[in-house]
């Protein structure tokens, strides 16, 4: 009987320890991540991308595992040293006990419900355009002028065009690099932001550039941009000069920037967040003190949306209105009022899926996040859409109510590939979900809302870049054979 206690004993003395190794392992991981970014819980990704992908990424961040720098070019690692830690960030042990934290309390496997989607659109007459164009598939910026009756298209290799209306070419540009995005002016010429480097890294190459539409070349505004993707100009400390905030992606360094303009044309930095996933900005004096605001999303790690409220003289104080998990892949988003109650609300998306867990998550998608009046936001809805990228809300109907064109460049492109654009028709029954089969025919990087047939209502434009990656080959046999360029959607509303 004493024996037979003794085993009990024992055995009951094993489980407790299991217990508070899985409890120190799970403590451990919220310290070490949350001194980051938002705390990522193992349900969130499979066992085998935990082991293989995402812990390893840990380890080299938190300077525990230097081998992954080997990978990385020289021009880069420069770079990238200086943000990593010194030394181990924690002990061999803690880091062995959050590992098998994870490992022992992530699924096997994510559980990926197949949403079946039997509407088609009806808004719109859809059409795929190949554009008289070398690179056919390699577009990255769309953007009318609808002032001086253009379509600027601009591809990865870094060529600028200009469209008319009937998407006949009226003259090109090589640039630098890839453009990311223009911003046309009624009375000057033109700004576009050039990415210098498109795939993830660490150079300064990227830019500022004007137009000059009459001479046919480019000339540098401001330079040394690190992979940026989104920029917007305004008067931020109202000396009638304009101001400009920029994205700086980067990939392991990167930052939100503002430059200040000065009276001999030159620039002043101000670095507002030091981070790298910069994606997107608007500017808008939120507060109604006089000054223009400025809301941003920050992704690749601390994901969150933040507002940064102008208190002059480029200082900012930070409020994070939204946060999210790492893991997310946040992606964009934009204000609209969803509820008519006055107050901006945010469209949402996630769906980043190129870095360390390229898998399909049930979380990606299209949200929106209702605001209180306090700025205080609640997710309202959330419809499910693999790798979603990009969301824009209009009125398309105009039947009073705002509805949504969402693209994805990360769709589950072997069950699913016509869900890379789905449109949410606004109904007194909630977002109706509908596609078309002509989705399938590109990877859409870029959506431009516009009425560029100027018969008063919103069309849409997308944009196809053919990366190859996690792509089957049959469907990427017949993207090379079609060559499509654009998805025109041109609204039939009268």
């Amino acid at each position: 009987m004493k024996i037979f206690h003794c085993v009990l004993a024992i055995i009951f003395l094993s489980i407790l320890s299991c217990e508070n190794q899985q409890q120190k392992g799970k403590r451990l991981a919220k310290q070490a991540c949350s001194s980051c970014h938002a705390f990522p819980d193992p349900s969130l990704l499979d066992k085998k991308t935990w082991e293989k992908k995402v812990l390893p990424e840990m380890a080299f961040r938190m300077g525990l595992d230097y081998t992954p720098l080997e990978r990385i070019s020289l021009e880069d690692q420069s770079v990238i040293v200086r943000v990593l830690p010194q030394g181990p960030m924690i002990s061999e042990e803690d880091w062995q006990l959050i590992k098998q934290y994870y490992n022992e309390s992530a699924p096997d496997t994510l559980i990926i419900p197949d949403r079946i989607i039997n509407d088609t659109i009806k808004q719109f007459e859809i059409t795929a355009l190949r554009l008289p164009i070398a690179h056919h598939q390699s577009i990255t910026l769309i953007e009318h002028d609808s002032v001086n009756d253009r379509l600027y298209i601009g591809n990865r290799p870094g060529k600028l065009y200009k469209f008319n209306t009937k998407f006949e070419v009226k003259d090109s540009l090589q640039l630098s690099s890839s453009p990311a995005k223009i911003i046309p002016y009624e009375n000057s010429d033109p700004l576009v932001l050039l990415m210098g480097i498109m795939d993830p890294n660490e150079q300064s190459a990227g830019n500022i550039s004007r137009i000059e539409n009459q001479k046919l070349n480019s000339m540098k505004l401001i330079d040394s941009l690190q992979r940026p993707v989104d920029f917007e100009g305004a008067d931020l400390n109202n000396d009638w000069a304009t101001d400009y905030v920029v994205c700086n992606f980067g990939n392991y360094t990167g930052a939100l920037v503002a430059y200040e303009g000065l009276e001999n044309g030159k620039f002043k930095k101000y670095i507002l967040q030091n981070l790298p996933g910069a994606r997107k900005v608007i500017l808008k004096d939120f507060d109604g003190n006089g000054m223009t605001d400025i809301m941003a999303l920050m992704t690749q790690g601390d994901e969150r949306i933040i507002m940064l409220y102008n208190q002059g003289n480029f200082q900012f104080r930070v409020s994070t209105l939204l946060r999210f998990n790492p893991v997310d892949g946040s992606s964009y988003f934009e204000i609209a009022d969803f509820n008519k109650d006055g107050k901006f609300d945010i469209l949402y998306t996630n769906g980043d899926n190129a870095d360390y867990s390229p898998i399909l998550k049930p979380y990606h998608g299209v949200h929106i996040f209702l605001n209180s009046g306090a700025n205080d936001f609640k997710e309202s809805w959330f419809y499910p859409m693999h790798g979603a990228s990009q969301a824009r809300a209009a009125d398309f109907d105009k039947d009073g109510d705002i509805d949504i064109a969402a693209i994805s460049f990360f769709p589950d492109f072997k069950n699913h590939p016509d869900h890379s654009l789905i449109y949410f028709e606004n109904t007194p029954n909630g977002f109706a979900p509908q596609i078309t089969p002509l989705a399938s025919k590109g990877r859409w990087i870029t959506m431009e809302l516009t009425d560029y047939d100027y018969d008063g209502d919103q069309d849409v434009l997308l944009g196809s870049l053919a990366f190859p990656t996690q792509i089957p080959t049959d469907l990427l046999y017949k993207w090379r054979q079609d060559k499509i360029s654009l998805l025109v959607l041109r609204n039939k509303l009268k």
